[in-house]
């Protein structure tokens, strides 16, 4: 079974320096890793992001507000909403010269309209509580992975509650905080019930897709490599 690893949280101080290690105790075991950032990064988190993407790590837009409430609006927002909201997350990131390879909402659940919305936009990789998905032009996933969300040492009940539920997953998707110790071992659990690392990319099958800058244009410097 494929193995994702993601791990959110990202901040200046002392969220930094665990990334750092995790990345490290990552590296070590060859297993990828897929950064979750949220909009408008400090400088040091998205330096610190793009350095890990350019090594190959996957960076998924977190939300496209600093307040998300939780997740809960994203499953209910309407494409126009959702288009609004993505420009401006999309023009923080390019200030800061963040490219970013596909997005993951807060709470694990989008509405039709982000999905479409993050297609036009050529985010068309998808992280959510059902698993990992490549979106056509109109926001349907095309192709994915199903495996739900698994968050080390979160009690069985709150996994439960998920709106959607997958019953024969065909991923372990394996999502923590930055700090979370028990992480790496739950990745070291996975990978001697021998679950294959692989790439959020590599899952739904690789393309190369221009980026569109905040006024429409395309710049070739910012071709993804993984969505």
């Amino acid at each position: 079974m494929p193995l994702l690893v993601s791990a959110s949280g990202l901040a200046p101080g002392a969220p930094l320096a665990s990334a750092v290690r995790l990345c490290d105790a990552l590296d070590a075991r060859r297993v990828p890793l897929t950064l979750l950032v949220g909009p408008s990064p400090h400088p040091e988190v998205a330096a610190f992001a793009a350095a890990r993407r350019r090594a190959g790590d996957t960076v998924l837009m977190r939300g496209t507000r600093e307040a998300h409430d939780g997740g809960r609006p994203y499953r209910r927002l309407p494409v126009l909403e959702a288009r609004l909201r993505l420009a401006g997350a999309m023009r923080s990131a390019e200030a800061l010269d963040l490219g970013v390879d596909g997005f993951a909402a807060p709470g694990w659940s989008v509405s039709d309209g982000t999905r479409r919305a993050l297609a036009e936009a050529g985010l068309d990789l998808l992280l959510d509580d059902t698993g990992v998905h490549r979106l056509g032009p109109d926001g349907t996933p095309t192709a994915g992975l199903a495996g739900p969300v698994v968050r080390p040492g979160v009690p069985a009940p709150v996994l439960a509650g998920l709106r959607r539920r997958v019953v024969d997953p065909a991923l372990r998707h394996l999502a923590g905080h930055v700090a979370d110790g028990a992480l790496v071992g739950a990745v070291d659990a996975a990978l001697a019930s021998g679950a294959v690392p692989a790439g959020v990319g590599d899952l739904v099958g690789r393309a190369r897709r221009p980026r569109r800058s905040a006024d429409g244009s395309v710049d070739p410097e910012r071709w993804s490599t993984t969505a």
